[in-house]
């Protein structure tokens, strides 16, 4: 990864905020960026062994990103978006992408209604991490 320089680095400070958890991990990459994210809601719960239950941990690694082709389709991501000035934090595993109308389908695991696909133009990305690890409510942990 290359790495960010002063502007960037101060901007991906200012996004995320105070760091609020600090857990360790296993398996860290030397000089890569980690943040432990915290899951809330169901949407990512299928009650299969992928399912990443509200209260749980993912730790994300941040992802260079400069275009859709260097977004990983099929696993979880936590996304940062901007839309109009008002960040949000989404935790969704990506399926397609739209290179047409520079679109990629965010996806919940959750199959119940109200679970729809999300197909977010690629603008309003700000960051991305490639979730590494995930810790659940009950202490167990697996690998995406």
């Amino acid at each position: 990864m290359e790495p960010l320089n002063n502007e960037d680095e101060q901007e991906l400070k200012k996004t995320l905020g105070k760091p609020r958890y600090y857990l360790d991990a296993p398996d860290k990459i030397a000089g890569e960026r980690y943040y432990w994210f915290p899951n809330q809601g169901d949407s990512m719960n299928d009650h299969t062994e992928r399912s990443i239950p509200g209260g749980s941990m993912v730790l994300g690694r941040l992802l260079p990103v400069k275009n859709m082709a260097d977004v990983p389709l099929q696993q979880p991501l936590v996304f940062i978006i901007d839309y109009r000035g008002e960040q949000f934090c989404l935790l969704k595993c990506p399926t397609e992408a739209n290179t047409e109308t520079n679109k990629l389908c965010l996806h919940s695991y959750n199959p119940g209604p109200g679970y729809d696909d999300l197909w977010l133009p690629f603008q309003y990305i700000k960051y991305i991490f490639i979730v590494e690890r995930v810790r659940r409510p009950n202490g167990s942990e697996f690998i995406p």
